[in-house]
């Protein structure tokens, strides 16, 4: 179960009795977050199976340039966040979300940024030109899928990461932090969600 796509999840106040939940239907829970409410995700109990945290920019002027956050401490709250993902027993994944000639490449500060979360994995999505972004950015924002993948293969130098899986069609790239986590045998209900996600194991 994916819990995105509808707003922020970790202003809903009921976030972890919702995962609790699904957790005892054997339901495989999926968060992403934009990262900006560190305290609720340092409180969550339980945690969900996977924690992804979206980076909306890699510096403070473009983060709040693509967020439009509606709190004015937004950045401050996300880097809070990058530091406490350590610490949380589930797996994290870091989500650069990749619009050229605004946020992307950046290749030394999004290295700092992934270095400091230490997440299990990190995922490149290219930017597409759908839905309401079309009225502020154009088809030349839309990266490559080799310009994705030179990305998400430079980081893994840098980290020391392992190229894992990519998909194509949705011009995005995942890494993993060790050969252990690339060789998840992923259940049947973690394939579906993934699927939704627009990324595969295959």
């Amino acid at each position: 179960m994916a819990i995105s796509l509808t707003g922020e999840p970790t202003l809903y106040t009921r976030l972890g009795e919702l995962i609790e939940a699904a957790t005892r239907r054997g339901i495989t829970t999926f968060v992403v977050t934009n990262g900006t409410m560190p305290k609720v995700l340092e409180t969550l109990n339980p945690l969900p199976t996977q924690l992804y945290v979206t980076v909306a920019g890699p510096t403070k002027e473009i983060f709040n340039d693509v967020l439009h956050p509606a709190i004015g401490n937004a950045w401050e709250n996300f880097n809070k966040t990058l530091d406490l993902l350590p610490s949380l027993d589930t797996r994290t994944v870091i989500r650069h979300t990749m619009v050229k000639n605004v946020n992307f490449p950046f290749y030394d500060e999004y290295e700092k940024m992934d270095r400091r979360a230490d997440p299990d994995f990190i995922e490149s999505k290219g930017y597409v030109h759908v839905g309401q972004s079309a009225g502020r950015l154009s088809y030349e924002n839309m990266p490559t899928h080799e310009e994705i993948m030179e990305f998400s293969s430079t980081l893994a130098k840098r980290l020391g990461y392992f190229e894992y899986a990519d998909r194509f069609e949705s011009r995005v790239a995942m890494i993993a932090k060790n050969p252990e986590n690339a060789k998840i045998n992923i259940d049947e209900e973690i394939q579906k969600t993934l699927k939704k996600l627009e990324l595969s194991s295959d």
